[in-house]
């Protein structure tokens, strides 16, 4: 009896230093992907802007193979995302053979889009509890918190001269918080997005604290949002809690309430716009301030001008289905890192495609879309359209199904995920690993906390 008890003991302290192990990986796989940009402004070789790339494959290879997880509902939901990435990167591969893609361009390609997923996976796999799930909670919200907290720094030192200002963009596109980059990058929306899904993250789990505790940092983030005049970020947002209000059509009462409030919200936004003379306003102002709108207007030809300008480059109907390949259009890869880093990815023999920058020329000659990215041609779901076609689309939506279904376990889930969806509409968001592997965790961080208290009742029911 002593025996069996010590093998279990030891089988015991075996699993716990397993997960302790394969915890300490995601997290340092996911601050390879959270800091990069922060510490390129600091001096570090651009390179260190793909070091994630190799370090999150092998802590997600190393959790899948080590994990003793025996939880049939966590091994299937697991097994289900594996095999939306495969199928994924089968289309991805198949798109690649018919348009003579380089083997970077796969590599990349499917990195910057299934690589939230793959983390998702090592850590739905990894069994946490406790004080482990604790501690990792702990550690993901510190990562976030110091991005906002170094944002409204940045907000204040920057126009004091305190701050030093990267090269290009304005003092507000550089209010990035740790993903400043300069260059008049996205880092602004990247870092409010971020901020803002931890403050209401925080919102709701914390309740134990005083009430203004929990509010502060989301009163925090939306003044960082005002403050780097990220405005689609709010679009965003607001475009994300209208589609999950749709979702809940089950419940007309709720519905009607949501309605009400976003009509009521738009009625008094539009008016301000028309009405108001106000600093505040003047940003959100400039979508409304020249005859730009109706379906052949200049707004609506910039924006979806990939949408024109692909097409003309298919070879055969193949290309409806399997895009022209992959970094080929306007994806991530093929619209702004192919150009950003062609001397160390062209020697590699990453292949470029000259609808990229057909489309790229829009922006350039267009002073709506220097004006605002909310009108950039330039956007993910056009990217995964053009770059792997139809059937590329309904293999990513398929990942994105399993993870709504099995993942998502709450309100809050489903609405980083519609918002996210959103963002793909603007710009390449959809594919920043800051923004992306945020989201994946606070997912899995849900999906293990929910799981934790269903296998607390199920024990206690049990019990006899």
């Amino acid at each position: 009896m002593q025996s069996r008890l010590a093998v279990l003991e030891r089988d015991k302290a075996e699993q716990d230093h397993d997960k302790i192990r394969n915890s300490n990986l995601i997290l340092f796989g996911f601050a390879s992907a959270f800091f990069p940009r922060l510490l390129d402004t600091l001096g570090a070789p651009a390179i260190i802007n793909f070091v994630h790339f190799g370090i999150i494959p092998l802590a997600v290879s190393i959790t899948l193979f080590t994990t003793k997880a025996r939880d049939q509902k966590r091994i299937q939901t697991v097994w289900q995302l594996l095999t939306g990435m495969a199928i994924f990167l089968i289309v991805m591969l198949a798109s690649s053979i018919l348009n003579g893609a380089g083997i970077v361009n796969i590599s990349l390609q499917f990195m910057f889009q299934a690589e939230p997923f793959m983390l998702l996976a090592a850590m739905i796999a990894m069994p946490l509890s406790g004080k482990q799930l604790e501690r990792f909670k702990y550690w993901v919200l510190g990562f976030a918190l110091f991005n906002l907290l170094l944002a409204i720094a940045q907000s204040i030192l920057l126009p004091l001269g305190i701050y030093p200002k990267p090269t290009g963009g304005t003092l507000e596109d550089n209010i990035g918080g740790v993903f400043g980059g300069g260059g008049g990058s996205a880092a602004n929306y990247i870092s409010c997005t971020v901020s803002f899904y931890f403050s209401v993250y925080f919102f709701n789990q914390f309740k134990n604290l005083a009430l203004w505790m929990r509010v502060l940092p989301l009163v925090s983030a939306i003044y960082q949002i005002q403050a780097s005049d990220s405005k689609q970020v709010f679009l965003a947002l607001a475009a994300g809690w209208g589609l999950l209000a749709i979702t809940k059509v089950e419940r007309p009462v709720r519905l009607l309430v949501y309605v009400t409030i976003f009509v009521v919200f738009v009625v008094a936004f539009s008016w301000a716009l028309l009405n108001v003379e106000a600093e505040i306003l003047r940003p959100y102002q400039n979508w409304i301030d020249r005859p730009i709108w109706g379906w052949d207007g200049l707004a609506i030809r910039t924006k979806l001008a990939a949408f024109r300008i692909i097409p003309t480059h298919f070879e055969s109907p193949l290309n409806w289905f399997l895009g022209l390949g992959p970094g080929h259009t306007v994806t991530r890869l093929g619209g702004w890192v192919m150009r950003d880093y062609a001397s160390l990815l062209g020697p590699l023999g990453a292949t470029i495609h000259p609808s990229s920058a057909e489309v790229f020329a829009v922006v350039r000659n267009t002073y709506l879309a220097q004006e605002s990215t909310i009108y950039f041609p330039l956007f993910t779901w056009a990217g995964i359209w053009g770059d792997v076609g139809i059937v590329g689309i309904c293999a990513y939506l398929f990942i994105c199904f399993i993870i709504w279904h099995n993942v998502c376990v709450d309100d809050f889930g489903k609405f980083m995920l519609l918002s996210t969806a959103v963002f793909g509409c603007i710009l390449t968001q959809m594919e920043e690993p800051g923004h992306m592997l945020t989201v994946v965790c606070i997912l899995a961080i849900r999906w293990q906390e929910n799981r934790e208290k269903q296998l607390a009742r199920f024990s206690m029911l049990r019990t006899p």
